[in-house]
């Protein structure tokens, strides 16, 4: 009952935001929850390092560092550039960002992805005057039903690969069918919420851009962040973990931000958000106390297959991991699931991985590119609201779902 209120506080904290006259953004509020279970002796101080995830606090340390030096050279300029002068209008600019969030969610982690393009949506959108909410949505949207097509798209699907012996074949032929189904319900969405705001024919610049290009950075930078992206891709047969290729990447790119000046070290570190990390070592913390204590089983109990002696069907697992995913996060919802699905269970499997992808666009929390985008965008002004939020990611998370679903069915 402790951890149930504790856990209910600390999700009221981060849904309401920046309180009046109180700057309590969403990773004090998850530090909060996480300080008040260990106050209350839910969970021992001695358990937290084992309980917090290590290679997604790297991974999410290491590719900021490397986005902060391509931001350093200029890369995200050339990039916006490009969007706006092949783009041609706002309906397809939002189509084109959407598209090459999701190829890139498919190959490399989606987490990494939203760092890099959440900056870059937000100057297209400053450059052309346009209203910034639903490009970094459709951003979140698209990284988190792209991400879904394989096994190093996110952290939940490689987790889920290596639980049931999947391979990357094996699991992108169950898997792309569905993102590929996913995506436009998506887009057409999105398109239907904002289409007031995406009326204009032209995306042509309101202001010329004067920022420098360091292009001998910029190339050893980019050179970087490729080799990042290809040690992702390889990270499972090298058996190397993506927070080392991740911090890599970050230490590298800061050797060559450095060389400019030793100085543009502290420059590296403000751009680091620090929130982003407070916010997943809390709630790592809190999803040890749900577990311990016995909320879990309790939450379990209510979805159908979920109870003692029962077996979980695919309706219900992916009711579940819905849930939970938007109530922990879809990673660490996927961790506390898997313990639940039966040894062998392909089909179950498959439903955890891509039902907890996209469950985890009907809320702010539901994933971390959500949290990533939501965060970056706060540093620029551009406030989500919890609630306005949930409001167009329940439905595309609804609607998704039930195409999965069908899908899965039909599959197995």
């Amino acid at each position: 009952m402790i951890t149930a209120a504790i856990f209910i506080f600390t999700y009221a904290l981060i849904s309401v935001g920046n309180l009046p006259k109180i700057k309590l953004d969403r990773g004090v509020a998850a530090a909060v929850g996480g300080i008040l279970v260990i106050l209350f002796g839910i969970v021992h101080i001695a358990d937290v390092p084992g309980l917090v995830n290590l290679n997604v606090v790297f991974l999410l340390l290491g590719m900021m560092m490397l986005v902060a030096g391509l931001e350093f050279s200029g890369f995200f300029r050339i990039v916006s550039d490009f969007l706006i002068r092949f783009s041609g209008s706002k309906v397809r600019l939002l189509a084109y960002v959407m598209i090459i969030c999701a190829v890139l969610s498919a190959v490399a982690l989606n987490d990494a992805v939203v760092l890099i393009f959440t900056p870059i949506v937000i100057r297209c959108c400053r450059s052309t005057n346009s209203n910034p909410i639903p490009y970094l949505i459709g951003v979140m949207f698209s990284a988190n039903i792209g991400s879904l097509a394989t096994s190093i798209g996110n952290p939940q699907n490689a987790y889920i690969a290596s639980e049931a012996g999947l391979s990357f074949v094996q699991f992108t032929a169950h898997a792309l069918p569905i993102s590929l189904a996913c995506l436009p319900v998506a887009f057409i969405i999105i398109y239907l919420i904002f289409r007031k705001n995406l009326v204009s024919v032209s995306t042509a610049p309101s202001h010329a851009n004067n920022e420098k290009i360091d292009r001998a950075r910029l190339w050893a930078v980019v050179a970087i962040m490729l080799g990042a992206l290809a040690g992702f891709i390889l990270s499972g047969v090298l058996g190397i973990p993506t927070s080392a290729i991740a911090m890599a990447g970050g230490i590298l790119s800061l050797i060559v931000v450095m060389s400019k000046s030793p100085r543009n070290a502290v420059w590296v570190a403000k751009k680091v958000d620090w929130r982003i990390l407070i916010f997943f070592i809390g709630l790592f913390v809190l999803m040890g106390a749900v577990e311990s204590s016995g909320l879990l089983d309790r939450i379990a109990s209510v979805f159908p297959g979920f109870g003692a002696g029962e077996t979980p069907s695919i309706m219900g697992v992916a009711a579940f991991s819905a849930v939970l995913s938007n109530l922990v996060s879809n990673v660490p919802g996927v961790m506390l699931i898997s313990h639940m699905i039966p040894a062998g269970n392909m089909s179950l499997w498959f439903t955890l991985a891509i039902c907890s992808t996209l469950a985890g666009n009907a809320t702010l929390i539901g994933s971390a590119a959500n949290v990533i985008v939501s965060e970056r965008s706060e540093d620029e002004g551009i406030h989500f609201s919890f609630w306005k939020f949930m409001l167009i990611g329940l439905p595309v998370a609804v609607a998704t779902l039930l195409v999965a679903v069908g899908i899965l069915s039909l599959m197995f």
